[in-house]
Parts: C-alpha cells; structure tokens; sequence
C-alpha cells in the first residue's frame, strides 16, 4: 500500500470513527461509502467505542445560550 492510500484510509477512519461516536449507524456509513454496514463493524467495532454522552451536548448548548442571554 502506498503511502498515500494508508493516509487516506488512516482519515476516513477518523472520520468514520468520529461519526459512530456523534451516534451514527453502521448502517449509515456504510450507506454513504456504498459498504455493507458488517465491513464498517468490522473496520471499528462499535462496542469498543465510547460514544458521546447526551447530557454533555446539552450542558454545552445550555452554556452558550447562557452567554448569548448575557
């Protein structure tokens, strides 16, 4: 693999990882790169990754529209 393929496939496993962690489906990301949804499991397994927690969104939106109000 060339140097620049693995840089490629190192990004769009950040992306992926990145999206899994915002909540998305391996069904939909393997939607958007035309890939069966198992490719995606098997290229980041989701149980192994630590999703974003609701209640800090929340309390990140709540904090900026305390500043806004300000």
């Amino acid at each position: 693999m060339t140097n620049e393929k693995k840089d490629y496939e190192d990004i769009k496993r950040l992306l992926m990882l990145l999206l899994i962690k915002l909540g998305a489906t391996s069904e939909e990301i393997g939607y958007a790169l035309k890939l069966e949804s198992s490719v995606i499991r098997k290229m980041l397994p989701s149980s192994k990754i630590k999703k974003l927690k609701e209640s800090n969104k929340t309390s990140r939106n709540k904090s900026a529209e305390e500043n806004d109000t300000e």
